[in-house]
């Protein structure tokens, strides 16, 4: 694989390579059987919680089955970066950001980007 010149670039490619689903889709997908869908993480303000979904308005699940997996084994380290995460027995790691507003690259997509270990991109530049 050649390398991405920055940091920014090899984040937004693996983000690209995510499920994008409007939370409007899980809300029906769930509406009738909410037991189906168990959340592994608290938000961030538990205070101010008042909705089971996070705030902004996409979800996403990974396409490859390895970043699941890691997902799977560093629920606590998605949690540190921001993401709600959820489970279900027919989608598996489902997640989504509790906030809207600012750079959510630079705040959620970066650092998850790090805490996987990825290297997709010239260390040199990053």
């Amino acid at each position: 694989m050649e390398k991405f010149k920055t940091i920014e670039e090899a984040t937004g490619a693996w983000v690209r390579e995510f499920n994008a689903i409007p939370q409007s889709v899980i809300i029906k997908l769930f509406q009738n059987n909410i037991e189906d869908i168990y959340g592994l993480t608290q938000p961030e303000d538990e205070y101010n919680y008042t909705d089971f979904l996070p705030m902004w308005g996409t979800m996403w699940t990974f396409d490859c089955f390895i970043d699941e997996e890691w997902a799977r084994k560093n629920i606590e380290i998605m949690q540190d970066c921001g993401f709600r995460v959820y489970e279900s027995d027919d989608f598996g790691i489902i997640f989504g950001i509790d906030g809207a507003g600012y750079d959510f690259y630079g705040e959620h997509w970066i650092p998850l980007y790090k805490a996987r270990g990825l290297k997709w991109h010239n260390e040199e530049v990053a």
